[in-house]
C-alpha cells in the first residue's frame, strides 16, 4: 500500500455516492486460505557452549540447514519459525520458544521441533524429572548455558500441542531415549527421529559441515531433495550413519497416518 494511502471503513451506505461511481459487487468473496499459515517450527542448534570446554563443530549448521529447508523449500513463513543457535539457545530461550510454539499452533497445523547439540542421560535417582523410566535413566538436551532439559520436562511442555502433524527431530547423544518409555514424547499424531538409541552417542565430524546424522538426514536427505519426508530421510540416513559409526543407530517413532512430508 502506498505511504499516502489509508484504510477506509465501509458501512454499507452508498446513498451519498453519485450514480456511476458505485457498482454492486454481489456476494462477498471468501479469501483463499494461505497454505503456509498453518506451519510452525522451533529450530535449535548449539555448537559453541558457554565456557568453551563443551564446544562441538556443526550442530548450529544442522539447525541453519533445517531452517533453510523449512523456510525456503517447504514455505514455512519466516515469522513462524524461531531459529536459536549457540548463545541464543539458553535454557530460558528454549523454553520460551516452546511456549511460543504451543501458544500459536492449533489443530490442523504442521509443527516441527528440531534440536542439534549435546544430549545427556542421568539416573532417575538424581531427580531430573518425576517419571521413573524402565532403564533407570532420564535423557534430555543441553542448552547453551549448560542446563539439562529432560524428556519429562519436554513432554510436559509439549502436552498442549493440538496438532496431529508434529515432528520432533533430535540430533544429540542418547536421543533415542526421547521415546524409549510409554510416557515419553511419543503419541499418536507425532513422528520422532533421533540420531541414535537411548544408550548411544551421536557424532560430530569436523569435515562434514554438519553432524554425522545431520549431514545425511537434513543436508543430503531433506535439503538436497533426496528424501521428501521425515520417514524417508531416516531411511536414507540410517545406513550411512551406521557405516561410519556402528554403535550410533538412528531411531524413528512414527505415529502419523501418512508420511510427514518435508
Amino acid at each position: 500500500m502506498p505511504s499516502h494511502a489509508s484504510l477506509m471503513k465501509y458501512d454499507g451506505d452508498t446513498s451519498s455516492i453519485p450514480d456511476g461511481l458505485a457498482k454492486p459487487l454481489g456476494k462477498p468473496v471468501k479469501p483463499v486460505p494461505d497454505p503456509t499459515a498453518g506451519k510452525w517450527a522451533v529450530v535449535i542448534g548449539v555448537a559453541d557452549y558457554k565456557g568453551g570446554s563443551s564446544d562441538l563443530w556443526n550442530p548450529d549448521d544442522d539447525a541453519k540447514d533445517m531452517y533453510n529447508e523449512l523456510v525456503n523449500q517447504q514455505n514455512y513463513p519466516a515469522g513462524n519459525v524461531k531459529l536459536l543457535t549457540n548463545r541464543g539457545a539458553t535454557a530460558s530461550a528454549i523454553l520460551a520458544a516452546i511456549d511460543w510454539l504451543v501458544a500459536n499452533e492449533i489443530a490442523g497445523n504442521e509443527v516441527v521441533f528440531f534440536f542439534s547439540g549435546h544430549g545427556f542421560n542421568a539416573a532417575d535417582s538424581e531427580g531430573w524429572d518425576d517419571d521413573a523410566e524402565s532403564d533407570g535413566f532420564d535423557e534430555g538436551i543441553v542448552s547453551y548455558d549448560l542446563y539439562g532439559l529432560p524428556d519429562g520436562l519436554l513432554e510436559q511442555k509439549f502436552a498442549n500441542i493440538e496438532s496431529t502433524r508434529f515432528a520432533l527431530l533430535f540430533g544429540s547423544c542418547f536421543s533415542g531415549g526421547m521415546f524409549d518409555d510409554n510416557d515419553d514424547l511419543q503419541k499418536e499424531g507425532r513422528v520422532i527421529a533421533t540420531a541414535c538409541k537411548a544408550d548411544q552417542y551421536g557424532w560430530d565430524y569436523s569435515n562434514l559441515g554438519n553432524t554425522l546424522w545431520g549431514y545425511y538426514f537434513v543436508d543430503v536427505g531433506l535439503l538436497d531433495n533426496n528424501a521428501l519426508s521425515v520417514e524417508a530421510a531416516h531411511t536414507l540416513a540410517y545406513p550411512f550413519v551406521v557405516a561410519a559409526q556402528p554403535d550410533s543407530q538412528p531411531q524413528l517413532y512414527d505415529g502419523v497416518d501418512e508420511d510427514f512430508t518435508l
